[in-house]
């Protein structure tokens, strides 16, 4: 499309930057810069259509004229609808008498002379008159109604209001009124004097925080200083500020700057915080925000889970405390990934939210009862924590990198930088905590007469359950206003489906970054650890051919079926030759090795009973399991473990399995029976085994356990 019909007077403004029209070609147009340089430049006729509906690019018909540059000075509004509805009548009601005017002299009914308009004033004013009264009678004639009307003009008002109504190219906003800009607005005061007023002013901007009223009276006391000084000069006095004018005048002041100078930096910013959408994720773990948060709930421990047995005295005398909840959040989806539950946020507690945050917690989910899954999970591309400690830890950083995700630590005290994950706490506190008795509130306002400690009692594991079930079953389920209506567990299949499930992790890595490592002694056997023996080729080619007596290994605490050993500076799966610890975690084998040990202090015999109670206690400790090993409850260090395994595992031996056709699977590790009896004279694991490399792999078919002395 072509556009000739442009004007030397016609305004261009592209960027910020004002030009004026040129010339035009076929291609398009060429404008060139208002002020220096005045550079040139050209705009095809295409590029001019896809400007005229952009928001960075203005024309204005005649915006160059003389009339448009007095406008400009006058500080009206680009738009005449800007205007005030009272200026808005007044200007046209003025167009109309021109209007009229113009008409009367087209037709040489008048001349632009005050003696010819005074003849015929009278006949535009009965015209306007009656037009403007038509227009108000719009629901009929009725006697009595009052009709507001306006003083009609004089002679020389009306060719002035003519005049600049030509000179502007016939426009309305010539006529606005201008009586605002009459008068005296500065007072009467000399410039030194308002130069003292105006720094008086600025006094309110001050760290001590001085009120309005205040600021008037050092202006009573200021003016007064002035009255003295103009009377000994003969001048007459001047009136004191009112409080109005005052605070009109504080008004003028910067608001930033005056928050700043009252209140400080931080409180400013807060306060005029620019609010953005932020940094957008489209995939599911591409951004995941981490964060602690202590409960607003104070909560019974409940370490030994015998709450429930303990007399209403007795759990009186227990002492109430507030828990930190550590939560993952992904930012694409608003899904809860990882949770952790512990007394004080630490570094292990944070990473293991991370650790959660990469595993499928459905079994979690069931084990609490939840009507839906918790799948939601996988490897994170991007980390993003605040300044506390443990998430600036050497510990933290570690296991990002060995997630090969890059970890984003946002300035302190900026939330909105994290807003989504301060906002969950927001829905926590809200939508969760409310629920339960023993609530802290956020202020004391609040709470008032309320005693949390006396009112505590929910047990730490029935908050833990209490948490899974809402994550789970409410908020992932419940619509989400930022997600358009969508609820988070929807938004997660719909981008999964899309983009494809976040890359899990592996569990090589899973061990290098979330597992315990620890130490152990190489025999013909191979390794030893929780009462079973792990091996490998790697291993056996080591022990055989090298010098190496003592290797590292990596554990799972949530599968103890295999071990990642190092030998010669790379690490090699090693599984456990028994199979009995596939799937089973450490705290199913503490509990399990517990149970043994009480056992055989009796010196029973009876092996079938002594494996009913090992599967009885698994099926009841498997809540438990759930609650305590995967979500932070007990978080086992690597001295914890050894010291674990020292104290219950002691003499406790799993033989390799029977490779008949008749081996129990894995799964059924207890259905082998167990005999107690005397320790067998083994030979230590220090020195040279009694069997050979090969004779150590095969199976003993006549008994799976024995207690065995590890002197």
């Amino acid at each position: 499309m072509k556009h000739s019909t442009f004007s030397h007077a016609d305004l261009f403004i592209l960027d910020g930057q004002n030009y004026r029209y040129m010339s035009a070609a076929a291609e398009g147009i060429v404008l060139t810069m208002t002020d220096p340089p005045h550079s040139s430049r050209a705009i095809s006729h295409a590029e001019l259509e896809a400007l005229m509906t952009s928001p960075g690019f203005r024309f204005v018909r005649g915006g160059l004229e003389r009339a448009a540059s007095e406008r400009s000075l006058s500080r009206l509004p680009p738009h005449f609808r800007d205007l005030p509805q009272a200026k808005r009548e007044i200007a046209l009601w003025r167009q109309a008498y021109v209007e009229e005017f113009l008409a009367q002299v087209q037709g040489g009914q008048a001349k632009r002379n005050e003696a010819s308009v005074a003849v015929i004033l009278p006949t535009l004013i009965t015209t306007v008159t009656t037009r403007q009264r038509r227009a108000q009678n719009h629901r009929g004639k009725r006697a009595g109604r009052l009709e507001a009307g306006r003083t009609p003009p004089c002679p020389k008002t009306l060719l002035t209001w003519t005049r600049r109504y030509e000179r502007s190219g016939f426009d309305v906003m010539a006529l606005v009124p201008l009586s605002c800009r009459s008068g005296r607005h500065g007072g009467w005061l000399d410039p030194g004097e308002v130069v003292l007023f105006q720094k008086l002013i600025a006094g309110y901007a001050s760290p001590l925080r001085p009120s309005i009223d205040q600021i008037r009276e050092r202006a009573r006391n200021l003016y007064a200083g002035f009255n003295e000084h103009r009377e000994a000069e003969g001048l007459p006095p001047v009136r004191a500020p009112s409080r109005s004018r005052v605070y009109r005048a504080i008004k003028r002041l910067d608001p930033y700057e005056t928050c700043v100078q009252r209140y400080g930096v931080q409180a400013a910013n807060r306060k005029f915080a620019i609010m953005e959408y932020g940094a957008q994720a489209v995939r599911p773990m591409e951004r995941v925000e981490i964060d602690e948060w202590e409960v607003d709930l104070m909560v019974l421990i409940d370490e030994a889970g015998l709450l429930d047995q303990l007399t209403p005295a007795e759990t009186a005398c227990l002492t109430a405390t507030r828990l930190w909840v550590g939560v993952a959040l992904d930012c694409a989806t608003r899904c809860v990934v990882g949770l952790c539950l512990c007394r004080n946020p630490t570094s292990t507690a944070a990473v293991r939210t991370i650790e959660l945050a990469t595993t499928d917690k459905t079994a979690i989910a069931s084990e609490f009862g939840c009507l839906h899954g918790w799948s939601q999970g996988g490897q994170p591309e991007m980390i993003v924590a605040d300044q506390g400690s443990a998430f600036v830890s050497e510990e933290f950083k570690m296991m990002a990198g060995g997630l090969r995700a890059r970890l984003v630590n946002p300035p302190a005290g900026v939330p909105k930088l994290r807003a989504r994950i301060e906002r969950l706490f927001g829905t926590f506190a809200s939508h969760f905590v409310s629920r339960f008795r023993g609530r802290t509130f956020s202020d004391p306002l609040r709470r008032g007469d309320y005693s949390a400690e006396a009112e505590a009692s929910l047990s730490d594991q029935e908050l833990l359950e209490a948490f899974v079930t809402y994550i789970v079953d409410i908020y992932h389920q419940r619509p989400h206003s930022e997600l358009f209506g969508e609820t988070p567990a929807q938004c997660w299949d719909r981008l999964v489906q899309k983009y494809g499930a976040p890359a899990p992790v592996d569990g090589m890595d899973r061990r290098a970054l979330f597992g315990a490592e620890l130490e152990r002694k190489v025999s013909g056997r191979g390794v030893r650890a929780f009462g079973a023996d792990y091996a490998c080729e790697p291993l056996r080619e080591a022990y055989k051919h090298g010098h190496q007596r003592e290797v590292r290994i990596r554990l799972d605490p949530m599968d103890l079926g295999w071990v990642a050993v190092e030998i010669d500076n790379r690490w090699y799966p090693a599984h456990d030759l028994s199979g009995a610890l596939s799937g089973i975690s450490l705290h199913q084998w503490r509990c399990f090795a517990q149970t043994v040990r009480e056992k055989t202090r009796e010196g029973a015999e009876m092996t079938a009973e002594v494996f009913h109670e090992g599967l009885r206690r698994l099926d009841l400790i498997s809540e438990e399991a759930a609650r305590a090993a995967q979500l932070g409850r007990m978080l086992y260090t690597a001295s914890e473990i050894d010291a674990a395994e020292r104290a219950l595992g002691l003499g406790l031996h799993l033989l390799p399995a029977s490779t008949g056709n008749d081996a129990p699977p894995a799964s059924h590790w207890f259905s082998r029976g167990i005999e107690v009896g005397p320790p067998d004279a083994a030979t230590p694991e220090t020195t040279v085994p009694r069997f050979t490399d090969d004779e150590a792999a095969l199976p003993t078919p006549k008994r799976s356990w024995r207690i065995e002395s590890d002197d």
